[in-house]
């Protein structure tokens, strides 16, 4: 998910509560697909569910293999204008759930840093009117 900063692109990351911070963890939302589930469906359920967010989806980023297997696949979403009171003043969500311990947008650069190194592929990914919308 994406919103225009204050210095460009900031990118939602979720950080996952007891996780260590010595190490890139943070990520983008993410969980299983329920059955008969399509991919953008789960990304939209669960991007609500662990941020208070309600998003619109724009495009889809493909997928990537994590380190671990997992295959995550991606999407490129803005926050639905609805939800735009449940983020605060410096980029945090105000409504997530108990599972991260970390919701919060990050410049590009930031978010890069941050990210699980398999899912930054999804940062190459955003199309040139991602930086607009």
């Amino acid at each position: 998910m994406t919103r225009p900063g204050e210095h460009g692109i900031e990118v939602l990351l979720v950080h996952p509560r007891g996780a260590t911070f010595k190490r890139p963890l943070f990520g983008i939302p993410k969980g299983l697909l329920e059955p008969d589930e399509t991919a953008e469906a789960a990304a939209r359920r669960e991007t609500f569910e662990e941020t208070g967010l309600r998003v619109r989806i724009r495009g889809p980023l493909g997928t990537v293999q994590q380190k671990s297997g997992k295959i995550v696949h991606g999407f490129w979403a803005t926050v639905e204008p609805e939800s735009l009171s449940a983020i605060d003043s410096l980029g945090r969500c105000t409504n997530p759930d108990s599972e991260n311990d970390v919701c919060r947008f990050y410049p590009l650069t930031k978010a890069a840093e941050l990210m699980i190194p398999a899912q930054r592929e999804f940062l190459d990914r955003l199309p040139p009117d991602s930086r607009a919308a």
